[in-house]
């Protein structure tokens, strides 16, 4: 059973502003949007406001297919005039990317890290142009990160040398902390003894086995001087926001977190608290709440932190965490764990996402979160001025790729600003509409369906179901939820195209495959789809429910599974599938790759069409455009060939 959610799908059409499928008679016609604009779509990593509110900064990402390479922009505008900006600094290359942007404490410069010399360091550019500069030179090694690295392992990050890994300036100017990367190193000539504690696989393929530890380091801005603090080890640099450090509202502390280990499994963060004076370090007790550094309370006596569905503030001098804010049912912390008070401290705000969306939350002291602005579509990445009352914000939604906002937190209001994407104005597209469907169980799964003009009413299209656990929401092609599989490239091929999440309400993987079923038997009940003719793909937890579907379920035909795969296809699992129903398209970069072989040599030995194609130096969400376009187009063609578009 599906049920279609109009509300939702007429937001979208609203925000909608391109050549969308189905446009009146005697419009122009547009070219279908192709591989090259969906791997090319321009990104907006970050944002930052300056502390006075009257200029914002983003970090954009430009992907070039041809080049093969990646170009980070830092763009400036005024928020009086949003839509104009300039660029002040640029980097390109494969693996090289501009991160941690920062501005000067008093607002006349930006600061970044950047391997402009060949390894990430911080890099400061006045904010009306110019040359950039090293505000300090360290002396340490750099160290390779990102990727399969243990030292500081980053499935999504390019793998590339830095030497300053973030940093932060106090309030004043006066010290700046960064941390840097310090890999422990033990002698293997008598062997190494396996600790399951904090080794894997991973520790046998990249032969590091330390766990690696982050230097903290205070720089006295004035003098120069550099002061080592301690080493931490700050886990998975792969977790948003981490390492994760900001400073008390009177520069004199500086809040940070740690872990126990680079494992991104391992959720359990520290908070500590840096006296910058004497350089004494204590841990600050948050009962088990997840603990966000950046939320320093105005009077600088506590910190925000959540658990369950609350906010909490945090003493950092001792004392139980008292309850703030409550989050509304149906509705989590976003992955990037970001909360703040107002300068008045009189009400908190949070970016909060519920199973559609993430915007912007806020509550006064005691109440629960409610969205602060009216704004359709999903809000991210939101930074405001000292003051918190103006801020810069990234909006889109399915049918709309990301631009840049303006947003008052006094009124809600929201101002459009750059288009970093304008060239979506000139494709055809066909519209995502939400969907809910109902599972056997009773349990029910959300997602989103696109069928193109001319399927139904009489005429039944292939379809592929597109998954990746929970996160088909209201953002544009995600590449952290479609990976290699471009929606709306099907779309334009003639594919109904279903981007299903899994029930939230059960863990069973029988569920899982339900979930998948129950969204193409609402197509093929509604007249779009031709039961004959189903694929399925997904990478990571997708490749999981990828390769159950095409072993346990009849409905799907063939499949595509990318970075991952089911146990069900590996002998001797003790979950062995009997068969295999369809041929098995595999993507994976080396990090995957005897997890993936495993798999292939199973479904050949089932005498199943099965193509196995590994992409060398590649991150868990790949990272070179070529690559990207090379894998869309395997799954495109794929499809066609079993499916018949």
């Amino acid at each position: 059973m599906r049920k279609e959610l109009g509300g939702i799908a007429m937001a979208v059409a609203m925000a909608t502003t391109f050549v969308v499928a189905g446009s009146a008679p005697g419009m122009a016609a547009a070219p279908d949007i192709g591989v090259t604009d969906v791997v090319q779509t321009r990104r907006i990593s970050e944002v930052r406001t300056s502390p006075d509110g009257r200029f914002g900064a983003a970090v954009v990402t430009e992907p070039s297919v041809a080049d093969n390479t990646v170009t980070s922009r830092i763009l400036v505008l005024s928020l009086a005039k949003p839509a104009e900006v300039r660029t002040v600094a640029t980097v390109t290359g494969t693996t090289g990317r501009i991160t941690n942007l920062r501005w000067s404490p008093e607002g006349t410069s930006l600061a970044y890290l950047a391997p402009r010399d060949g390894a990430d360091e911080i890099w400061q550019v006045p904010v009306r142009g110019g040359k950039p500069g090293k505000p300090l030179d360290f002396a340490g090694p750099a160290v390779l990160i990102g990727g399969k690295h243990e030292a500081f392992r980053l499935a999504n990050v390019p793998p590339h040398p830095a030497k300053i890994l973030a940093f932060e300036w106090s309030p004043d100017g006066r010290r700046l902390a960064f941390t840097t990367p310090r890999p422990g190193g033990r002698p293997t000539a008598d062997g190494v003894v396996f600790d399951e504690r904090t080794m894997d696989l991973r520790t046998l393929e990249t032969g590091e086995y330390d766990l690696t530890r982050n230097g903290l380091w205070l720089l006295d801005t004035a003098t120069g001087h550099q002061r080592h603090i301690d080493d931490f080890v700050m886990g998975p640099l792969a977790v948003p926001g981490k390492p994760g450090m900001a400073w008390s509202p009177d520069g004199s502390r500086l809040a940070f977190v740690t872990r126990e280990s680079q494992r991104p499994t391992d959720n359990l963060d520290t908070a500590r608290i840096l006296d910058a004076a004497t350089g004494r370090v204590t841990i600050v007790d948050t009962a088990g709440a997840r603990p966000f550094p950046s939320a320093w309370s105005p009077d600088g006596r506590s910190i925000l932190a959540s658990k369950d569905d609350k906010l909490l503030a945090v003493p950092v001098g001792g004392g139980a965490p008292e309850p703030v804010a409550a989050l509304p049912a149906g509705t989590r912390m976003s992955s990037s764990g970001s909360a703040w008070w107002s300068a008045a401290g009189d009400r908190v705000f949070a970016m909060a996402s519920d199973e559609r969306r993430e915007s912007l939350y806020s509550a006064p002291r005691s109440g629960i979160l409610a969205p602060a602005t009216p704004a359709a579509g999903t809000l991210s990445g939101c930074s405001f001025d000292a003051a918190r009352r103006q801020g810069l914000c990234v909006r889109e939604d399915a049918a709309t790729p990301p631009r840049l906002v303006v947003v008052d937190a006094a009124n809600g209001t929201v101002r459009e600003g750059h288009d970093p994407n304008a060239w979506a104005a000139g494709v055809r597209l066909t519209r995502p509409r939400a969907a809910e469907w109902t599972l056997p169980s009773g349990h029910r799964a959300t997602g989103y369906r696109l069928v193109p003009d001319g399927c139904g009413g009489g005429n039944r299209c292939p379809a592929v179901v597109i998954t990746h656990g929970y996160d088909a929401t209201e953002r544009f092609m995600a590449e952290e939820n479609e990976w290699q599989y471009p929606s709306q490239v099907f779309a334009a091929k003639g594919y109904v195209v279903l981007l299903v999440n899994e029930s939230r309400s059960s863990q069973d993987p029988r569920d899982a495959v339900a979930a998948m079923e129950a969204a193409v038997k609402s197509e093929v009940d509604g007249g779009f789809a031709d039961q004959g003719r189903v694929g399925i793909m997904g990478y990571s937890r997708g490749a999981f429910v990828s390769e159950e579907a095409i072993a346990r379920s009849t409905v799907f035909k063939a499949a595509s599974a990318g970075e991952g795969g089911s146990p069900s296809l590996i002998p001797g699992s003790g979950q062995t599938a009997d068969r295999v129903n369809g041929p098995v398209l595999q993507q994976a970069g080396p990090a995957a790759g005897s997890l993936t072989l495993s798999i292939h040599q199973f479904v050949k030995g089932k005498n199943v069409p099965a193509e196995f194609v590994v992409f060398g130096d590649e991150t868990h969400v790949f990272h070179q455009p070529r690559h990207r376009a090379a894998a869309m187009n395997q799954n495109l063609g794929w499809f066609d060939r079993w499916l018949g578009s």
